[in-house]
């Protein structure tokens, strides 16, 4: 994790990204990490109304660790930078999911998903 010096706050697993939007020094530091599926799993959790995810362009590998037919959230609202965007819409589109429209006029960031069909 790259992580601004004075305001850690501005961090991402990307040291570019990072340093896009602080103008100071940056610290790498090495954090834990828990797939959202091995989070899950011990707390018994079998479904999901609402997730939102922002991870500063860690979004794609924090997917890879959701199974999301087994969980099926109703709602799902994730950052988008242009550098995952594609993925992000591949990954919910090959699992049975829609983008929500109506959010798109006022929120240009972030993708809003819903499942095609009902649980």
């Amino acid at each position: 994790m790259f992580v601004s010096k004075r305001y850690e706050q501005y961090s991402s697993a990307t040291r570019d990204f990072t340093s896009q939007h602080t103008p100071d020094a940056l610290v790498a530091k090495q954090v834990p990490t828990i797939t959202l599926n091995d989070l899950l799993a011990p707390a018994a959790i079998t479904n999901i109304d609402f997730i939102s995810m922002d991870i500063e362009l860690s979004e794609p590998q924090a997917l890879a660790g959701f199974d999301l037919r087994r969980f099926m959230p109703r709602l799902v609202c994730i950052e988008a930078h242009p550098q995952t965007r594609q993925h992000i819409l591949d990954y919910f589109a090959a699992r049975g999911y829609t983008i929500v429209g109506k959010y798109l006029r006022l929120d240009q960031i972030n993708l809003w998903f819903t499942p095609l069909a009902p649980r």
